[in-house]
């Protein structure tokens, strides 16, 4: 059951409403697993993040029945004049509508962040159960 609800999971579903649906909003959206908060690549660019799933409940044999899967996204824009805080904070709430269409629950933030470029980040979170699909 490892991994039902994980990373790889969430960041298809990103991509397929983010980014390739016909109506989707960030056609040119860099989505990554690769943590690029020292260097985005390109911009706009959301950063998926597993940050564990650990076993919240087992069977009588010890067999995994639940996990709770926790995701950050980290959404990023670039510099003004082409980039700005607005735009990673579009980015992000897209996304967290997306999450929240999962399943998952708003844990942390929006919080904003200001470096070389401007950040939006999020956590959150949901329980998986063995058979739970996306």
């Amino acid at each position: 059951m490892q991994g039902l609800c994980g990373r790889n999971e969430v960041s298809k579903r990103l991509q397929q409403e983010l980014k390739t649906d016909a109506d989707a909003p960030y056609p040119q959206l860099h989505l990554t697993s690769k943590d690029v908060s020292d260097s985005p690549p390109k911009f706009p660019c959301l950063f998926v993040n597993s940050l564990g799933e650990p076993t919240e409940g087992t069977d009588l044999q010890n067999n995994q029945c639940y996990i709770t899967s926790t995701i950050e996204l980290q959404s990023y824009s670039a510099e003004s004049p082409s980039g700005s805080q607005t735009e990673a904070r579009k980015i992000m709430d897209v996304a967290g509508d997306v999450m929240f269409s999962m399943g998952y629950q708003l844990i942390y933030g929006p919080k904003q962040d200001n470096r070389n470029y401007f950040r939006t980040i999020a956590r959150f979170r949901r329980l998986v159960g063995g058979g739970d699909e996306l």
